[in-house]
């Protein structure tokens, strides 16, 4: 394991351990969550990708904000592409998502949702300005209490690795007051054409913890590996 990759790995596993980080999140691993934050509501989340064995080895850090604005809407600003071995530049991406409940009165416990958000990605770098947009749809299942979304994707070089669009879908099965099963699917060969199944624990004081392995849809879409995340709302 050389330097560069030791020195970004200890690094990632501090920020989890040391940040006080949800009980919603803005995505469930990397497709975005059904969630929006109350008024005045902060979210921030620390999340780590990586592999530590070879081939390939890795570590892939995201940080995340989002303000929760009203109406079901927040304003999110995301930092992505901090990794080890460098692979480009960082990427800041602004923008925002939109739930808009649907037969909320007649259904409440179903939690019917549709969800949309456009977020513009600015590379740190000489790699330019990028797109992404999105919309699912979201409900829970009767009984089993699943929470389960689908929708369509679309975006850039600047977050994907190449223009792409396509199917993105979650689930997220309470098993527990404060544990779930959850997992999210982006369709397609691109830097997150991944299947990541994994869990969520809820700590006192709004703060999560999730975890989960990314399994590639093929070989052009990366490498397997861990996926941590630390989360809290203030």
């Amino acid at each position: 394991m050389n330097l560069l990759f030791r020195l970004f790995f200890i690094a990632s596993v501090t920020l989890t351990v040391a940040c006080n980080p949800a009980l919603s999140q803005q995505t469930i691993f990397n497709v975005p969550s059904p969630d929006t934050l109350p008024r005045g509501k902060v979210f921030i989340q620390h999340e780590s990708q990586f592999r530590a064995w070879n081939p390939d080895r890795f570590w892939l850090g995201t940080e995340y904000l989002a303000i929760g604005a009203g109406a079901n809407t927040e304003i999110d600003a995301t930092l992505f592409n901090l990794r080890a071995p460098n692979a480009g530049s960082p990427v800041l991406a602004v923008g925002f998502k939109k739930g808009f409940p649907v037969c909320a009165e007649r259904w409440p416990s179903r939690e019917f949702k549709l969800i949309v958000g456009q977020m513009l990605p600015i590379t740190l770098g000489d790699g330019g300005v990028g797109n992404w947009s999105y919309a699912t749809i979201s409900g829970r299942l009767p009984r089993l209490k699943t929470r389960i979304s689908g929708g369509y994707s679309t975006g850039t070089r600047q977050l994907f690795g190449r223009t792409t669009a396509g199917f993105i879908g979650t689930y997220e099965q309470p098993m527990t007051k404060n544990f779930s099963l959850i997992g999210d699917w982006y369709s397609g060969t691109h830097a997150n054409g991944l299947f990541i199944p994994g869990f969520s624990y809820a700590f006192p004081k709004q703060v999560t913890l999730y975890g989960g392995y990314q399994i590639p849809n093929n070989k052009a879409s990366g490498r397997s590996g861990f996926v941590i995340e630390l989360a809290k709302i203030f």
